[in-house]
């Protein structure tokens, strides 16, 4: 009877009917899933109360709460279409799952092109590059879920057995092979949430947090993956001889494509990255407020800053590793540590300073944070938010410019590797010669642009609109 009433009210319209069908098999999905979910809840209790213990570890409580409560929770669905929902829906699908698995495809087919050829050692460097960022992840999450203080009053750790030993080294070391399953996984839930739902509550609690999980894939293997396959490139190199580019062979001429392919997926990975984690994060509980209201420009300057910042960061990683070999590492490792200094100096937790510090080398991260990924506290002041912003800017930019030095020196005074793409040595020249005074503009353009981000966007978030309202309605009295 229902069904009928239903169908009379839809319309003789086919548009009308196909939307009510479809709109019908989505709702059967959406209770399908739900219902196989609780079933899958009931049956394994007991190792989802063994997980539910380790997560406990790592994730405040009231966070696996909550969580839980927007999976199994079921609001009533408003009639209408939300079209901002459904871009919400398309927009998750693209960039957290479709984008997600061609990444990891490139990086597969990468690695295939190299093990193919015999380059054994390139072949294993694009998986380590995989294989990092969840390495890092479970680094940090296993050393602040051993030594976080949470329980009792005053707070106190958990005693360290072996049982819960046992399990954190499992963490360490299984963790990172799921770290991109985990990753499509936590991206279809949302977007399965979304669909069951039809509201915006799992992206307001899960998009920025989740942002923050998938960040370290973003910096930690697309950077690390740019700068092989792009120094791969660069080198012309095919298991130890160079690749005859005036008599390219198809199979050379495949492998370049797929190469190129992965450095520009590496690239607008590390941008979109950059970009969508260094948001504002006014959480009520701040120690000083943010107010998005008051920089209506900050994504315009986010995103010239950070375009030009990773830009020139990591094209010269690459060209380091081609003509400074070894020493490159030295640099890379400065800033690694140049970068830890600066979190120590704002007070950050020692799990924080393993990530960031990691992560920072190809662009400054966490400035603006209140938590990591909803689990690590971080809350920095404006006066902390300043110093890790400009010095971890000029810094590890002031250490590249010393690299780029570095090839000026050895192509004036010393002989520029042979091991190149370009063999002619004049013509080589040129082309470092271009390249230096290219990453340099770039280097100080990207100086200047986070200056103009600091000083026109993020400071302003500080202000506090209400204090500002009082001193201009004071200034007019006085008048």
């Amino acid at each position: 009877m229902a069904d009928d009433i239903e169908d009379e009210n839809v319309g003789t319209s086919p548009y009308q009917r196909l939307k009510a069908k479809a709109r019908k098999k989505m709702d059967n999905l959406a209770d399908d899933v739900s219902r196989e979910f609780k079933e899958e809840l009931r049956d394994n209790k007991k190792n989802i109360r063994k997980a539910e213990d380790v997560a406990s570890d790592l994730v405040d409580p009231e966070t696996l709460d909550r969580l839980k409560e927007i999976i199994l929770e079921k609001p009533e669905i408003e009639e209408g279409c939300d079209y901002k929902l459904w871009y919400h829906i398309i927009k998750k699908t693209i960039t957290y799952i479709i984008m997600k698995l061609v990444d990891i495809a490139t990086d597969f087919g990468a690695a295939y092109q190299h093990f193919k050829r015999g380059d054994l050692k390139y072949g294993f460097l694009t998986l380590f590059f995989v294989y990092l960022p969840g390495f890092v992840l479970s680094v940090g999450f296993a050393y602040w879920g051993l030594s976080a203080k949470r329980k009792g009053d005053p707070p106190q750790r958990k005693e360290i057995t072996c049982k819960r030993l046992s399990k954190y080294i499992g963490l360490l070391f299984l963790f990172p092979f799921l770290y991109p399953i985990v990753q499509v996984l936590l991206g279809f839930l949302l977007v399965a949430l979304l669909v069951r739902r039809r509201d915006h509550e799992p992206l307001k609690f899960m998009g920025h947090d989740l942002k923050q999980f998938k960040s370290l894939e973003g910096f930690l293997e697309s950077g690390p993956q740019f700068a092989l396959q792009s120094y791969i490139l660069m080198i012309g190199q095919k298991k130890d001889t160079n690749i005859d580019f005036n008599k390219i062979t198809e199979d050379d001429a495949e492998r370049l494509a797929i190469l190129s392919f992965s450095v520009l997926c590496s690239f607008l990975s590390l941008v979109k990255t950059a970009y969508q984690v260094n948001v504002p994060d006014p959480d009520p509980r701040r120690q000083d407020k943010q107010y998005k209201k008051n920089a209506p420009c900050f994504k315009v300057t986010l995103f010239f800053f950070k375009f030009t910042c990773v830009l020139f960061r990591i094209l010269s990683l690459s060209f380091f590793f081609v003509y400074l070999r070894q020493w490159t590492m030295l640099l890379v490792v400065t800033a690694f540590f140049s970068n830890v200094v600066i979190l120590f100096c704002v007070e950050a937790s020692i799990t924080i300073v393993i990530i960031l510090g990691a992560i920072s080398i190809f662009v400054p991260n966490g400035y603006l944070l209140y938590n990591f990924a909803g689990t690590i506290h971080v809350d920095l002041t404006r006066s902390q938010s300043k110093i890790l912003f400009l010095t971890s800017t000029f810094v590890v930019n002031f250490i590249w410019f010393a690299g780029i030095v570095g090839v000026i020196v050895l192509a004036e005074v010393y002989k520029l590797p042979d091991e190149h793409a370009i063999t002619d040595q004049s013509t080589q020249y040129k082309f470092v010669m271009a390249m230096d005074i290219f990453l340099l503009i770039i280097g100080v353009l990207s100086s200047i642009l986070a200056l103009v981000h600091w000083y026109a966007s993020i400071e302003k978030l500080f202000d506090d609109p209400e204090e500002e309202g009082e001193e201009a309605q004071m200034s007019l009295t006085n008048v």
